[in-house]
């Protein structure tokens, strides 16, 4: 378990920077970030949420034990970041209705890449020139064509998977 002096030293040697140059970031004297890095004095809140802005981490990562903090941020979309964020304030019942629907959308997607369905660009510089139109993402087949395959699909993950069951119950 990483102690919050420690979780500033290693997240500012992760981005290369010095004890002068995060202090400059975050708005403090260089011999405050120093005080903060050896543990002998702890920053501010103001300075806490500064410094997890700058290292797009969770104030609770910082301020906590691992154990208790929330998984380190690398998730880039700021947008989905805060929608987890407000996740975690919900009840139990409606958390577990939002992975039932998460698990769906990836399980949809490892399927529509299993039959080679293109999916729409992630970012404009990608394709500029195609329609956001699902059509054109599945190059224009049949709703008919499209469920045969999923059904072939989901029988073949379904038999890899008792496959996979009895190889291992031999064992």
């Amino acid at each position: 378990m990483l102690s919050l002096a420690k979780k500033i030293v290693q997240l500012r040697k992760e981005r290369n920077l010095t004890q002068k140059e995060l202090a400059s970031i975050v708005g403090v004297h260089f011999s405050h970030m120093s005080r903060y890095e050896r543990g002998i004095s702890l920053p501010s809140i103001d300075v806490v949420k500064k410094l997890a802005q700058m290292f797009h981490v969770s104030a609770d990562y910082l301020l906590f034990d691992d154990g208790q903090a929330m998984v380190r941020a690398s998730i880039a979309d700021q947008e989905l970041l805060q929608q987890f964020e407000h996740l975690s304030r919900m009840s139990e019942r409606e958390k577990t209705a939002v992975k039932t629907v998460l698990e769906a959308l990836i399980l949809k997607h490892h399927l529509e890449g299993m039959l080679g369905v293109k999916h729409a660009p992630t970012t404009s510089e990608e394709d500029t020139t195609r329609s956001d139109s699902p059509s054109t993402w599945i190059g224009k087949r049949s709703d008919a064509e499209l469920f045969h395959d999923l059904e072939e699909a989901l029988d073949g993950a379904k038999r890899s998977g008792t496959a996979r069951r009895r190889s291992t119950q031999r064992v």
